[in-house]
């Protein structure tokens, strides 16, 4: 055989060919995007859209450029406070057509101290400034200018990444003992000498250092020093490049402990000097990418004039990297929840970057929704957001299972009961919310346009003070009105279970609406509590009472319970068998997930009677009916449900507990304090009639209720359904008003009850079209009994 000697050089070029097509390229460039003064600053309220009058620092753009010979992509940096929809979609116009737009991400720093007037929403120009034209367009053209610079100076590469632990730097904002990311990553990216091409920081926290006298001073904030610290320190050449984490409720601390821009610039500084001794740690090499991109539906919004019906959704993938981009404001918890699920599919490190590709204000996680703050009042998508996040983000990892969808369950078939409509949900919270919203969607839906929007349309929930009563004429404000309510009454979930919530979720998916739609609908009694406007409507006063011991017989403990409802609202009826607590049965109405009238299977039964002299209801906690709720769903004896009871902000309600096993029963008064009543001679009121604060019509029906029930020695159910059903007129002055609810059984009774808690058996019946009372059903825990 004859061998023949291969130049060098011809081998070097056989290794580079059989290689090259998989070798990594890049290139990175940075172009100023600093505007002219007198434009516009976004990020800040009280500027009132005046413009910038004076430049600290300039604002920059920066480019990445990526290829691994498969997959070419461009990650963009910007010293902006976010990317808008108007932006990005002329950015990707101006765009290199070498990259598919898909391929192209987009983040903003967020620094407050950079250019607004970019968007053209009316909602936003309160903080971004009027919109300008020709802002946006020349912003847009330097986007595109530093990415046609970043693929020209491409050339042989090298990446690696690594993380470090910050200790000071940032802080929790919202709760000074709340979590902070301690995390720092980084990205080096190297030439063939292994001269750094760019360095990419990602940290989290808000840019928002710079206040006072500097108010209008353009900055990049304290990115700005990052970048002068970290290119000196890298050298000619090197591109930093920074990308904001999950800075939602996180903010710069103050290591060094200066004032004015000597803090801003220690931060910069502190930070530069940690990302760069990392990255000189960093071993670089080829990389596989993997771009993931979605543009999926967003869940419903009570703000929908707010935002667009999808959003971008992006990954990527740099080896064993993952990079998550949120279109928004992420809370610390989802980023810190979001690199546990990372690591346990495989990946070795995962950064989350906030504010990329689209603006969809803040997401705040589930256990926070209910505490009102600035976070949480500007998160517009429900208490489970992050849960519809990491699903998107989880199906396009490219390592592990993704997470999968929730199965809605199938609407639940309603049964004739009399006149009411009976129910029985079983299954996960969120499948028996879906199915009970899905078999009373239509319901559901009315009862928000008669309860919430009519109200706010004819000016009944507008507020007469305040910014209000400045709008011009021809502004809708229920398109305002409507995401502050939601707002406000948000506070009011405190204290609801995990479970109740999931299955107010499920309600909100099977009815097609926002989460706080669907809660304002749930809180709509509270509401006109407040806002007195009981012509509209009026919470429940009705009759209850419990008759226990001897005078029970052998039942040992019955209750019987009318409602009146000045709406008539249908009536039905729902049992329900959780995967775990107390299964139940409650008489309601179709839209309300809580508990006015109701028993478990343990033998718990609860009603609940509005007494508007004991104050109004708080909107400091869960409305009463969820309170109830929580009861039937975990009390399995008298004291248990007490002790659930025992909160502070409930006032205006009278609540009837009563108990199977101890065969007793209490009244609980919510004012001012609470008071504690028990049964007097085996007979226990919802009121007493002699109570000198109460109104007319309640004196009288308790008044006749009393009289009815001291004619008989023993009660049983056969009295009980007879004493409901009593509409004798009450004894009353001639010359006043008449009482339209003095009677037990009135035109505005609803439902009428009869609880035998020891055998677990309900009686029920309702009004039938012509207000006669209906024959009675009988329903236990165990199967429906016509």
């Amino acid at each position: 055989m004859v061998m023949r000697r291969v130049p060098l050089v011809l081998l070097i070029a056989l290794c580079l060919t059989q290689g090259g097509a998989h070798a990594l390229e890049a290139g990175a460039a940075k172009v100023e995007i600093t505007p002219p003064l007198g434009t516009p600053l976004n990020g800040y309220y009280d500027r009132l859209g005046r413009g910038a009058t004076a430049v600290h620092d300039p604002v920059w753009v920066r480019c990445l450029y990526l290829n691994d010979g498969d997959t070419g992509l461009f990650l963009v940096s910007a010293d902006l406070c976010a990317i808008n929809k108007e932006l990005r979609a002329r950015v990707l116009e101006l765009a290199p057509k070498e990259v598919p737009p898909e391929h192209i991400i987009l983040t903003a720093t967020h620094t407050h101290s950079a250019q607004g007037g970019m968007i053209r929403g009316v909602l936003f120009r309160s903080v971004s400034g009027r919109f300008m034209p020709d802002v946006l367009e020349q912003t847009a053209g330097r986007f595109a200018e530093a990415m046609r610079a970043a693929y020209q100076a491409r050339k042989r590469a090298a990446i690696g990444f690594a993380t470090a632990a910050q200790e000071g730097l940032s802080v929790n904002r919202r709760d000074k003992d709340g979590p902070v990311d301690s995390q720092v990553g980084v990205i080096r990216v190297e030439d063939s000498d292994g001269n750094p091409i760019a360095i990419v920081a990602n940290f989290a926290a808000h840019p928002t250092s710079v206040g006072g006298a500097d108010q209008f001073s353009i900055s990049a904030d304290y990115p700005g020093f990052y970048y002068a610290e970290l290119e000196q320190r890298a050298g000619d050449g090197c591109v930093a490049m920074f990308m904001n984490g999950a800075e939602g409720n996180q903010t710069c601390a103050n290591p060094e402990g200066k004032s004015g821009w000597g803090k801003t610039e220690s931060v910069g500084r502190l930070l530069a000097q940690l990302v760069m001794k990392t990255a000189d740690t960093i071993s670089c090499g080829d990389a596989k990418l993997a771009i993931g991109y979605a543009t999926p539906e967003l869940p419903p919004t009570i703000a929908p004039d707010l935002f667009s019906s999808t959003t971008v959704i992006q990954t990527l993938e740099i080896d064993d990297l993952l990079l998550t981009f949120y279109p928004g404001e992420p809370c610390v918890e989802l980023a810190l929840r979001m690199r546990e699920r990372a690591l346990a599919r495989g990946y070795a490190a995962q950064f989350s970057v906030g504010l990329a590709n689209d603006y969809l204000l803040y997401f705040a996680p589930a256990e926070s929704y209910s505490h009102l703050c600035y976070e949480t009042a500007m998160s517009f998508f429900g208490p489970r957001i992050e849960e519809w996040l990491s699903r998107q983000f989880s199906l396009l990892m490219t390592r592990g299972e993704s997470e999968p969808e929730p199965e809605p369950a199938a609407p639940a078939g309603a049964e004739a009961l009399g006149g009411a409509q009976y129910l029985t949900l079983t299954g996960s919270p969120y499948g028996i919310g879906f199915q009970r919203a899905a078999a009373f969607r239509e319901a559901i839906a009315a009862a928000y346009q008669e309860r919430i929007v009519a109200p706010c349309d004819s000016g009944l929930l507008i507020p007469e003070e305040g910014l209000w009563q400045f709008a011009p004429p021809f502004i809708n404000l229920t398109t305002f009105a409507l995401p502050r309510l939601g707002i406000g009454a948000r506070p009011m979930l405190a204290g609801l279970s995990d479970g109740v919530l999931r299955e107010l979720d499920g309600m909100a998916g099977g009815a097609g609406m926002p989460f706080d739609a669907l809660w304002l609908v749930q809180i709509a009694p509270t509401i006109h509590a407040h806002a007195d406007v009981a012509e509209l409507y009026r919470a429940p006063f009705c009759t209850m009472f419990a008759v226990v011991g001897s005078r029970a017989g052998a039942d040992d403990v019955l209750v019987g319970r009318n409602l009146d409802w000045a709406e008539p609202e249908p009536p039905v009826v729902i049992k329900e068998r959780p995967e775990s607590g107390c299964a139940f049965v409650q008489v309601g109405f179709p839209w309300n997930a809580g508990v006015f009238t109701g028993m478990n299977d343990a033998g718990i039964v609860v009603c609940a009677e509005r007494v508007p002299a004991r104050g109004e209801p708080s909107v400091d906690g869960p409305p009463v009916e969820f309170v109830l709720r929580d009861v039937l769903a975990g009390a399995d004896n008298l004291e248990s449900a007490m002790a659930r009871l025992d909160q502070p902000h409930l006032r205006g309600y009278h609540v009837l507990v009563a108990e199977r096993s101890s065969a007793t029963a209490r009244v609980i008064e919510f004012g001012e304090t609470a008071v504690v009543r028990a049964p007097e001679e085996g007979i226990l009121l919802g009121i007493e009639p002699e109570a000198g604060d109460i109104d007319a019509e309640a004196r009288a029906r308790y008044t006749r209720l009393r009289g009815l029930l001291s004619e008989e020695r023993i009660v049983a159910v056969p009295e009980i359904q007879v004493f409901l059903a009593d509409s004798a007129p009450p004894e009353a002055d001639p010359a006043a008003p008449p009482l339209e609810q003095g009677a037990i059984f009135n035109p505005l009774t609803r439902h009428c009850v009869v609880f035998e808690p020891k055998p677990g058996r309900m009686h029920v019946a309702v009004p039938g079209d012509d207000g006669a009372l209906g024959e009675y059903a009988a329903i236990t825990l165990g199967e429906y009994e016509p």
